[in-house]
């Protein structure tokens, strides 16, 4: 299948190391309302049977930074537009019929960035994105680059960026963040009515790729970036809670005490609401 022969309006890459089975997690239920991208970030030869109803690329990559700038590129070959592009870890548990629940929705939405929310048996980095019953969508400042779905424009105006950080990490915290108040495409959300299972290990923390930096430098050097790129654009475009929340947050190995306590009342308001929904059944 040719990308500018289709007809579906999105585009789903799933990464895939070149020797396992592909697309191993991804249970396929129905039929996909969306392109699926066989990433073999290896790039290697695989013995392994390609899908036929997948696109396929083979280039050898660290990491997501790297994955996004080749999947770019790849996209740039050909004329047909996609809504919205979504880039999955080969060790996310899926099905077809969730992930067109969850495009439908981000239409229905009308969402600029989004990702499922992850099981409470998942390995994971951020609780925050851990699955809440009763919850369809819920507004957040940003999605995690573990299973990120971007609107074409903001993944096309985040592709000078890739080349700064091979982790991928800092897209998803300050980047993207930043280039949705200038585009003017702020709604971000982690859509609960969907949910999807990490199955390994985080293993990302603390490696050091090629250029001599771990994934935290690579932040780091992000930050300064959008630092930058706000302080040369129109300051309206961002408030005091963007500033304070998004541009100047800092990421580290350990949480702050400061840091800590503020959770305390989120921990109380969470559970007043929870008493006062348990009033009413």
């Amino acid at each position: 299948m040719e990308v500018n022969s289709s007809t579906n309006k999105h585009i789903i890459i799933i990464t895939w190391d070149g020797v396992s089975t592909p697309l191993a997690y991804l249970h396929q239920d129905g039929i996909p309302n969306f392109d699926i991208l066989l990433f073999n970030y290896s790039g290697k030869k695989s013995t392994q049977r390609i899908p036929e109803n997948c696109l396929y690329l083979s280039k050898s990559t660290e990491n997501k930074g790297q994955i996004f700038e080749a999947v770019y590129h790849f996209l740039q070959e050909f004329s047909h537009t996609y809504i919205y592009i979504g880039i999955l870890d080969d060790d996310l548990f899926c099905t077809v019929q969730d992930l067109n629940k969850l495009l439908f929705i981000a239409q229905l939405e009308e969402l600029s960035v989004f990702q499922p929310s992850i099981t409470q048996d998942s390995y994971f980095s951020h609780r925050q994105f851990v699955h809440k019953p009763g919850l369809v969508c819920q507004t957040v400042d940003w999605v995690e680059i573990m299973a990120p779905f971007y609107s074409m424009a903001i993944f096309n105006a985040a592709y000078p960026f890739f080349k700064h950080t091979i982790s991928g990490q800092g897209i998803d915290v300050y980047i993207v963040p930043t280039l949705q108040r200038l585009l003017q495409l702020p709604k971000t959300a982690v859509v609960h009515a969907v949910q999807i299972k990490h199955c390994r290990p985080i293993r990302s923390h603390q490696r050091v790729y090629s250029n001599g930096k771990i994934n935290l430098q690579e932040i780091a050097t992000i930050q300064q970036l959008c630092k930058k790129m706000v302080a040369e654009s129109n300051p309206k475009l961002f408030d005091a809670y963007f500033i304070e929340h998004i541009l100047n947050k800092k990421y580290s190995n350990k949480i702050t005490l400061y840091a800590k306590l503020q959770r305390v009342k989120k921990m109380f308001k969470n559970l007043y609401q929870k008493i006062v929904d348990a009033s009413y059944r």
